[in-house]
Order: C-alpha cells, then structure tokens, then sequence
C-alpha cells in the first residue's frame, strides 16, 4: 500500500517519466564546452559562466591600465640600467584567470619570485621566463648581444638564483612599488624563489586573480616575465580602482604631495592684524581730514585677531620690542595637518 502511494506521487510530480539519456552534445553544452579550447571572444555557456563570472570585473577597475602603463614604463628604465643594455618593455595579455590556471601555463624550468605586498597583507607572483633569465646573464657576463642563447632543461645554479633574487629586488619589486603606490602606499618584499609551480600557491587553486605579461626585448633577444596578483590583495585599495582617474576622490600622486609639502613652508604669505572692526558711516569718514583721530574702543592689553587671506590664524596681544610694535602670540589657529 505504501509502495502504491509512493508511486502515484512520483507519477504525479513526472519523476516516474522516462526521459531522453544524455549525450556527449548534451553534456559538453551543460558544461560551456569545457573540456574544449576556447577563443578569447567566445561567449561561455552552463556551469562554466557560473564560474568565471567572477573574473570578469578588469573593465570596472580604470585605474589598473594606468598602473600597467607605469609599471610598463618604469621596467623599461630599469631594464636598462641593470643589463646595460637596449631594453624595451611592453605589457600585454590583462586578463582574469584561476590560480590553477596560472600555475599549469609556468614554462619549465620554472623560476617563480613570491613577493608579499605589505601593508594590503597580500601576494603577487612573478614567473621569469627562462630565455630571459638566460639572456640577461649572458648580457651581463659579456656574451655576444645578438646570439640566440639556448636554453638548457636543467636546474639553476646558486651563482643564477643570486642573479635571479637581485633582479627581482632591483628592477621588478621596485618598479611594481612605483607603479602601484598612486593608489596607495605598499611595498613589495621578495619573500622567496620557487623552482616548482605547485609550491608557488599563496591562496586556493580556484581564487580569482589577475595576470598580464611584460614582453622584455633586447635586440633580437629576450623573454617575458608573467604576473599575477589575486583579487584579495586589491581589497584595501578596491575603491581607488574604480576610480577613472587618479585622485578622483582619494590620495593622488605622492610625488606631488612630497613637492608640496616640501615647498609650501616657505612660501611667502601677507598677515593681517585686525585690531577693531565696527561700521562707519560714509559721512564720517568724508569728514575726516589730516590731524583728524579715531578712538579705538579697544584697550591695549585685549587680543586681536591675525588673518592670512581671510583665514583667522593667531590671536595676539600688542606688545613693544626694541622700539617696534609687536604681537605677542597667545593662540594659534593652525589645523594640525598642515606642514610645517
């Protein structure tokens, strides 16, 4: 009886129905074709786009171009001043990935420079292409600049990965600190060197994250050097990335708050000292001819206010020094962050 009734249930809500099995079609639709390659411009479809859409906000964050563009800049000075050589930089390929997926695509042998992002209490990974690492040292140790250097499927050296940590701290940590410090103030510290993609990973392999590549060419040699920095990391500086421009609502240029605070002291103002102010009449004063005195109600020993264009700044009693009138200040008016 109970076996009845459950049937007629199941019958009832069309779970007892036979449907159509799936095929390969059916189920590579379910999944956005994943198990397939897509094109860049291809729209994804099923639980694919659940999960990528995620990665999808680069356009809503302005500021990172302007980042990118002075990061691309700033590595192209640098690169040639390490190896002394014509050095160009340019950066491609912005995009939103997964950890996981950033990891698979490191070129073998790897070389992956760990850098943590104080104070945003985050990560960002720089993996060095090893035609680059190779070309560089043969640069710096005098080698031909225009032969093709092979590249030799072998582990580094501690004479290369001494190489490797000082390019690291010397052009790439300095140059992302100069790039990324016009939305804030951080430092990127080389925490340490990986040789092995996996050992790499600073937050889970699904974290959403971006990744671009800056393409160094030097003659008709050179290498990339592939980024990637996790969604997380932008947390303390998220509303200056949506900002359209610098210094739209915060911050701003440090450089230019440095200039300022620096000249701004000694610039020179005009200080008004009001002794009384009350209405006079306009007759009054046509009547007022030389020799002519006007009482002041105020005693000699009361405050007076000093104005810097129109900006009550001291309140001072009169004084005499040296057979010259002078103030003597009782009271500043200055706001506590004005340089000084």
């Amino acid at each position: 009886m109970m076996q009845d009734s459950t049937d007629d249930e199941m019958a009832a809500a069309g779970w007892g129905e036979t449907e159509r099995a799936l095929d390969q079609s059916d189920i590579d639709n379910l999944f956005g074709d994943a198990a397939v390659e897509s094109d860049v411009g291809q729209k994804r479809r099923g639980f694919e786009a659940l999960i990528t859409n995620v990665v999808s906000g680069i356009d809503r964050m302005p500021m990172l171009n302007i980042m990118i563009d002075r990061l691309a800049q700033a590595m192209t000075v640098s690169m040639r001043g390490f190896t002394g050589d014509n050095a160009d930089v340019s950066i491609d390929r912005l995009n939103a990935c997964r950890l996981k997926d950033f990891i698979d695509a490191v070129s073998l042998p790897a070389m992956i420079a760990i850098l943590r992002v104080d104070p945003w209490e985050g990560y960002c990974l720089a993996a060095l292409d090893p035609r680059l690492i190779t070309t560089a040292m043969d640069v710096l140790l005098g080698g031909r600049r225009n032969r093709e250097v092979p590249i030799e499927g072998r582990p580094y050296t501690a004479i290369e990965r001494a190489f490797i940590e000082r390019l690291t701290n010397e052009v790439i940590a300095t140059d992302l600190k100069q790039a990324f410090e016009i939305i804030g103030d951080c430092d990127f510290v080389l925490e340490r060197l990986e040789t092995t993609p996996s050992y790499a990973a600073v937050t889970k392999q699904s974290a959403a994250a971006i990744s671009f590549r800056a393409e160094v060419a030097m003659g008709q040699r050179g290498g990339h050097i592939d980024f990637l920095i996790p969604y997380s990391t932008f947390d303390p500086v998220r509303e200056q990335l949506l900002q359209e421009f610098a210094g739209k609502k915060h911050g701003g240029d440090p450089a230019w708050r440095s200039h300022l605070s620096t000249v701004l002291p000694y610039a020179e103002v005009g200080l008004q000292a009001v002794i009384e102010e009350r209405p006079i009449s306009t007759t009054e004063v046509m009547s007022w001819k030389p020799g002519s005195r006007l009482l002041l109600e105020r005693r000699q020993d009361e405050q007076i206010d000093v104005f810097c264009n129109e900006l009550l700044v001291l309140r001072a009693a009169m004084a005499e020094k040296e057979g010259r009138l002078a103030l003597h200040v009782s009271e500043c008016r200055f706001a506590k962050d004005w340089p000084v």
